[in-house]
């Protein structure tokens, strides 16, 4: 049947790649509006034309205009002569642009007077469906990274197993692992491998990240069940070079190169590119050691002696701009490897491994995007491909020899490996190899059917072929294919005078799975996801927000797959089924105040969830059904424009509702809360600047605590009769003895940033120390994680 999907599907592809650049023409218009400072047009505000690089000062009536223009998308910047900008993206037609700016200079920020002109992550802020939106622009000179600032967000967790480099697992709103979708602006990032990981990004790659909760946009082409994070990359728009350098505890050291150089009108290129160095040697306590001359066991104090990460990730980019029959076109080329040291197995640490490791590496990763707005305006459309292939290595040749937790080797009687006792390594090749081939395909069109009522479709087709030795018979090739069609059509309308706005929502999803290595029948799945998104603005400041839907997840090719290493394949998993229903309250004026109230609930079947087999190696199978709800609260003010005080705190309430046909045998666990997943989390911080400082206008120090809070969880399922007494679970002990518990965790961070221009290039520097007071923090195999870290910063940008 996948066939027949794709028989349609392939060609609207295809077609819409080579029919939307013959439809494209246009003529030259103008661009114009004012610029308004407190409610009052201002002159001499600089305001420049993006990506053509033109700019212009506003009259003495605030004005200012671009003229000609040709039809298309642009990007307008005003900004003050303070340093304080605010962007527009802007399509113009075959018709002339207005696009006026209202600044206040108490808060420096956009008024919401002035709609047309809201930053993008003011408008997802308000969007029917519930959107965070972390704008890590403001973060750039701060030693920070990505999972703290994920951390930090209202509903989200990240616990990873290490530092820099590890594994991680996201939770959003109760769903955690491969529940979430990770995408790169808009494209699921599978097809970067784990180059493009959470723990792996520094922050200055990054223009923003949105966490989408519950349903999902259309333009979102995932099947994604209880949410999905979107990193949206940083676009210079004018020539510039940016280098930043992070150094940190245990042997880290991050560098990051983002710089573009406009060519002309038309032309510009630009590279991308990362760097991780780090040892992760960190101390950890109760390792487990023999003493040799008395044959005791005990456990002591160590650090971790092969445990390190090196990265590196690389991508060029040619862009063509503001032609008559594209917006844009870009082609990019990337490139990355990694070396991964394996220090021990995923869920326990009984035993050290010294020379295990894996690596990963592609070495040309093609992709081009193209971009067009045609009949003023009214219809646009972006196309997207990208192919990419990825080379998997997992290394453990060492025989005869053992490590102890002091980094020491021992002659011992393992003749195959130090991780499992079995093959590690096929005959002619140097441990196991896995070949990834991926290709996507991605069409989103939009149209303006009125001013108010717009149709979205996006079509995304992938193709995954995956390779990979087989250890436990050597002389076969593991062969596998699998194919994804998403196709989303939504409708979004505003009505009664723009106080209420709709979202409405059809995803068809198909997935097959093809197993070539002995010819065994297709597996093949679909389903049908319907959601409807709502926002009331009952007062210019209050609102109400809700949404419905009914959705699948197909598993993904890293579940179907497997690893080659600690995750066995498994092809005959079925989609994950969930009902879901939002609703919240915001109250907010930008810039000053922002309070929201929400709360979720979910009933979730076939869920998919990781079954250990060994202690070194797990499947993906439908386990379990899942239902609850959850609530949160987020908030912060601004006093005395200096200080900015923010917090919030999540509680879950999701109950296990049975195993599927029972198949663990666990009824009697029935109602209890779900297994080694957080479930009440809080977070405060504040934040104190000092502007002009030393009198200098663009001299900035910032200075900020945060304070992170996670209460006890368990790693195993408990009976509700034997949970903690008190106000939702959340005050006494355990009604049962249990070691099997990961302790209420406190982490203080504090920092502080100064930015300050020189010769008209830009400096930043940034210090934090992380877990200030050393608290031991656990992943959730309540392994050890590290302690207290000092980072240091330095961002050098030259315009």
């Amino acid at each position: 049947m996948t066939k027949r999907y794709l028989a349609l599907a392939l060609p609207v592809l295809v077609a819409i790649f080579f029919a939307l650049p013959l439809l494209a023409q246009g003529k030259s218009v103008a661009l114009h509006g004012v610029v308004y400072l407190d409610g009052n047009p201002t002159k001499g505000i600089d305001v420049r034309l993006e990506p053509v690089g033109k700019q212009v000062k506003t009259n003495k009536s605030g004005r200012y205009i671009f003229s000609p223009v040709v039809p298309g998308t642009y990007t307008v910047v005003a900004q003050l002569p303070g340093g304080d900008r605010e962007k527009a993206v802007v399509t113009v037609g075959q018709t002339n642009k207005l696009q006026h700016f209202y600044f206040n200079t108490k808060t420096g920020v956009l008024g919401e007077v002035a709609v047309t002109a809201v930053r993008k992550t003011d408008r997802l802020r308000l969007d029917p469906i519930k959107t965070e939106v972390i704008d890590v622009s403001q973060f750039h000179e701060k030693a920070t990274n990505i999972q703290n600032l994920l951390n930090a967000s209202p509903g989200v967790r990240l616990r990873n197993t290490g530092d820099v480099g590890a594994r991680n697992e996201i939770t959003i709103n109760g769903f955690s692992g491969r529940s979430i979708k990770l995408m790169r602006d808009g494209i699921p990032i599978d097809y970067l491998g784990s180059s493009f990981g959470l723990t792996k990004i520094p922050v200055n790659a990054v223009e923003r990240i949105e966490v989408y909760k519950g349903v999902l946009p259309t333009e979102i082409g995932i099947d994604a069940l209880g949410g999905a994070i979107n990193l949206v990359s940083k676009t210079p728009q004018r020539s510039e070079v940016e280098l930043s350098y992070n150094i940190g505890s245990f042997g880290s050291n991050i560098a990051t190169l983002n710089a573009m150089r406009r060519m002309g009108r038309h032309i510009s290129v630009g590279v991308y590119a990362f760097g991780n160095l780090a040892k992760n040697d960190y101390p950890v306590k109760n390792l487990p050691i023999t003493d040799e001359a008395t044959g005791r066991n005990m456990l002591i104090e160590a650090r971790l002696f092969h445990n390190g990460f090196k990265q590196y990730h690389a991508e060029g980019f040619v862009n063509v701009e503001q032609l008559s029959w594209a917006d844009l076109i870009q082609f990019r080329l990337t490139s990355f490897g990694l070396h991964h040291d394996i220090q021990n197995d995923f869920t326990t640490r009984n035993q050290p491994y010294g020379q295990a490791f894996r690596r990963e590496h592609a070495k040309l990763i093609p992709s081009l995007t193209y971009r067009k707005s045609l009949f003023e305006g009214k219809l646009n459309a972006t196309l997207f491909g990208v192919y990419s292939h990825i080379n998997n290595n997992m290394v453990d040749t060492l025989r005869n020899t053992y490590y102890d937790w002091r980094g020491v080797p021992h002659k011992g009687v393992a003749s195959s490996g130090e991780m499992s006792g079995g093959q590690k390594s096929i005959p002619g090749k140097v441990g196991l190899e896995s070949n990834s081939y991926n290709t996507i395909l991605r069409s989103l069109l939009n149209l303006a059917l009125t001013s108010e009522q717009n149709l979205t479709l996006n079509v995304m087709y992938n193709h995954v072929r995956f390779i990979r030795d087989d250890y436990d018979a050597p002389s076969y090739l593991g062969k596998y294919r699998y194919d994804r069609l998403i196709a989303g059509l939504g409708h979004s309308g505003t009505w009664w005078d723009g106080r209420l706005n709709t979202i409405l929502q059809a995803k068809l999803i198909t997935a097959q799975t093809h197993d070539d290595t002995y010819n065994e029948p297709a597996v093949f799945n679909k389903g049908v996801s319907l959601s409807l998104s709502g926002k009331y603005d009952i007062t210019p400041r209050f609102l109400l927000r809700s949404s419905f839907e009914k959705t699948y997840r197909m598993p993904d090719r890293a579940e179907i797959f497997g690893d080659n290493s600690f995750i066995v394949p498994n092809l005959k998993l079925a989609p994950e089924q969930s009902k879901n229903f939002n609703i919240g309250l915001k109250w907010h004026k930008p810039g000053q105040y922002n309070f929201e109230l929400n709360s979720y609930f979910r009933h979730t079947e076939n869920l998919i969830k990781m079954k250990e087999i060994n202690q070194y190696q797990g499947q993906f199978l439908n386990l379990q059904s899942v239902k609850g709800f959850g609530l949160e609260m987020d908030g912060y003010i601004r006093l005395f424009d200096a200080v900015k005080v923010h917090g919030n705190l999540t509680y879950n309430e999701f109950r296990y509702n049975g195993s599927m046909n029972n198949v663990q045998n666990d009824n009697h666990y029935k109602d209890a809360r779900i297994s080694n997943t957080p479930f009440f989390y809080a977070n405060l911080g504040i934040e104190y600047a000092f502007k002009s400082l030393f009198g200098k206008r663009n001299n900035t120090l910032k200075t900020y605590w945060q304070y992170s809070y996670v209460h006890q969880y368990y790693l195993d399922f408990i009976e509700r009769r034997f949970e903690p007494d008190g106000f939702l679970g959340l005050f006494g002990e355990s009604k049962i003895n249990t070691n099997r518990i990961i302790p209420n965790q406190h982490v203080h961070t504090i920092g502080a940033s100064y930015d300050t221009e020189i010769r008209k290039h830009r400096i930043k520097l940034g210090l934090e120390i992380r877990n200030l007071f050393d608290r031991e923090v656990y992943n959730h195999f309540k392994m050890q994680n590290a302690g207290r870290s000092i980072w240091a910063k330095m961002v050098y940008l030259i315009r």
